[in-house]
């Protein structure tokens, strides 16, 4: 085992990041952080950041090389990837417009906009906290921490409304079941352990990343279960091109916390490429910031709930609200009281006051942090419900609950469709 002194230890963006990857011998820096080195430290070859995935880095010279093998490569090769299958591409992609740049009567008038479509047609999402006795053991465990204890929680109920709809009845109807954003694949281990019968079902995990510690990689050993695991962006998914599918009845849609447009092109996906009839689909909502409008299915509700193309992106924007964690400013006079080494002048209160009604817009326009949330959250649900509206077109039925408590997560909402066939 290496010592400390052979491990790499870097600070980035004044966030101590400790990094156990062993440094090669006459470096000082681990391949991930080559790049970050000092100028006068760095060799002849220079690191520069991947442009597939800039989360590590390669030698410029052997850029060409790299791409060539590098996991962040998209792969259009296999017969269940085809080119943007999810994706509307003739929509033209509105200008995304910064909050900052609306006055505050605009602003207002947004909100008051979201608050009056959000009482007309989403009202108050039902409160359906499930829990499924597969994970009643491992929750009662001691030792877990609150976020261990948060995850089995969500997975929980996730796994109770499968149960209610009657889709973990392997048994009498061969199901696949498809985890979409699957990352680890922890939703799936359980999933193996709620399902009637292991041999009439296929978990597919469906990732765009290269993942470790993959809980599917010791659950391959296990024969009596068919677990396959595919590569590949939603966005160039192309369901009848998976063969293994049509040896099940049905399919069965799930996925946890599936970012933002992801969960548009999973919807798309679900509901317009395949060949087999998706009987059900439960997702766990959540980063609606990171919605895409060419993307998202739920055009035709945003135009009947009076919201224009150009106006996406600050409905999108007004989302984060729910989930920043956002505070009131504290009062200047009251800083100024609680601490003592401040220049209480008459100059310097003058200048800290103006420089702190620049730096918070919220306070100056009078929105507190609580009232702030509410109309993020609303933004949320009405995005939510125009995805509703679109599966109810495609045949299913379909409603928004909240299938955790906000305390667990503030990303508490799951949508819940079965096919009406």
């Amino acid at each position: 085992m290496a010592d400390m002194s052979e491990t790499c230890q870097f600070f980035v963006q004044r966030k101590k990041r400790f990094c156990k990857m062993l440094v090669k011998s006459g470096n000082k820096y681990c391949g991930q952080h080559q790049v970050e080195r000092p100028e006068e430290d760095k060799t002849k070859h220079k690191r520069i950041p991947c442009p597939l995935d800039p989360k590590h880095s390669c030698f410029e010279h052997r850029l060409e090389k790299h791409l060539e093998v590098c996991n962040a490569k998209e792969v259009l090769s296999f017969d269940y990837v085809k080119k943007n299958v999810n994706l509307s591409m003739s929509i033209d992609e509105p200008p995304k417009v910064p909050l900052s740049s609306l006055s505050g009567e605009e602003l207002f008038s947004f909100m008051k906009r979201v608050e009056v479509a959000h009482k007309e047609y989403v009202g108050e999402i039902e409160k359906a906290k499930l829990t499924h006795e597969a994970l009643v053991k491992e929750m009662s465990t001691p030792g877990y921490g609150l976020s261990a204890m948060r995850h089995l929680s969500q997975n929980s109920s996730i796994l109770g409304h499968l149960s209610k709809e009657g889709f973990l009845d392997t048994s009498s109807c061969p199901t696949c079941f498809i985890e979409f954003g699957a990352g680890r694949g922890k939703l799936t281990r359980w999933l193996t352990e709620s399902i009637t019968d292991n041999s009439k079902a296929l978990f597919l995990l469906i990732d765009r990343g290269a993942q470790r510690y993959k809980t599917d990689a010791k659950l391959k050993y296990n024969k009596e279960l068919f677990i396959q695991r595919l590569r590949v962006d939603i966005q160039h998914l192309n369901l009848q091109g998976i063969d293994s599918i049509n040896n099940y009845k049905r399919i069965v849609g799930l996925g946890k916390h599936l970012c933002g447009g992801a969960t548009d092109l999973t919807l798309q996906c679900l509901s317009t490429q395949s060949n087999q009839r998706v009987a059900g689909i439960v997702l766990a909502l959540c980063c609606h910031h990171r919605c895409t409008y060419n993307a998202y299915v739920g055009h035709v509700f945003l135009q009947e709930a009076g919201f224009l193309p150009e106006e996406f992106y600050i409905l999108t924007a007004l989302t984060s609200w729910a989930t920043c964690s956002a505070k009131d400013s504290m009062p200047l006079q009251k800083k100024v009281d609680q601490d003592p080494d401040t220049d209480q002048g008459p100059e310097t209160d003058s200048s800290s006051e103006e420089k702190q009604m620049n730096e918070n817009r919220y306070a100056r326009l009078g929105l507190k942090a609580h009232y702030r949330e509410e109309v993020g959250r609303k933004a949320k649900q009405l995005l939510d419900y125009g995805r509703v509206k679109h599966l109810n077109t495609q045949g299913f039925q379909s409603r928004l609950i909240q299938y955790v408590d906000t305390e667990e997560t503030p990303e508490n909402v799951a949508l819940v469709a079965v096919s009406q066939s």
